[in-house]
């Protein structure tokens, strides 16, 4: 009776093994959305853009979670060509555009837990990507060399979200800062010579 007893423990134990190991991919499959951080992106533009240009652009922002082989077709095309109308690059991508102009300089955010995010998770992105159609100089580096214009921001697989990713477009560039940006328009202050502080943008 003890040997028929051991029998049963040792199928019954096999059986639990076989269903957990079925349930533990499943599982993985579906917390993978939330397992991935999805970063809200803030982006504003710097005061420094009305200086340079002799007042602020029409400027249009993408921002996209991609794979490796996109993030290389977009360097390989390069700002200008990423932009132009027959690109298709920004469809393929689902890219999410900001716009800005002199009549809107407030910053915009590109918030989390959307449908966007939810098709972009689809495809297991490698990186979050922000692209400025900012005015081309003929400084810039040849594609695929590493534009200003544009900043990637590896994306992390883990159960906390990420804090929030804060950009700002400057003359020519465009860079990730530590802090919220503000609308240079209405919130203009005077360098002090405080660290970190330039027509009130913080660094």
């Amino acid at each position: 009776m003890k040997g028929k007893a051991c029998v049963k423990q040792m199928i019954c134990g096999a059986k639990r093994t076989m269903i957990m190991a079925g349930v533990v991919p499943v599982v993985a499959a579906l917390c993978f959305s939330a397992c991935v951080s999805q970063q809200r992106v803030v982006v504003g533009v710097s005061g420094q853009l009305a200086v340079s240009y002799g007042a602020y652009p029409s400027i249009e922002v993408d921002i996209a979670a991609v794979t490796d082989g996109e993030l290389t077709e977009i360097k390989n095309a390069g700002v200008e060509n990423y932009f132009a109308p027959d690109s298709g690059i920004r469809e393929r991508i689902d890219a999410q555009t900001l716009f800005f102009s002199e009549e809107q300089t407030k910053p915009l955010t590109l918030p989390t837990r959307t449908e966007t995010w939810k098709n972009w998770l689809q495809k297991d992105p490698s990186t979050l990507v922000v692209i400025a159609g900012l005015p081309y100089d003929p400084s810039m580096p040849e594609p695929p060399a590493p534009d200003p214009r544009i900043i990637t921001i590896p994306i992390k697989k883990r159960f906390v979200f990420a804090p929030n990713v804060y950009v700002l477009a400057e003359p020519k560039k465009i860079v990730q800062v530590k802090k919220a940006p503000l609308n240079p328009q209405t919130n203009v202050q005077k360098n002090t010579g405080a660290s970190g502080t330039e027509n009130g943008e913080e660094r």
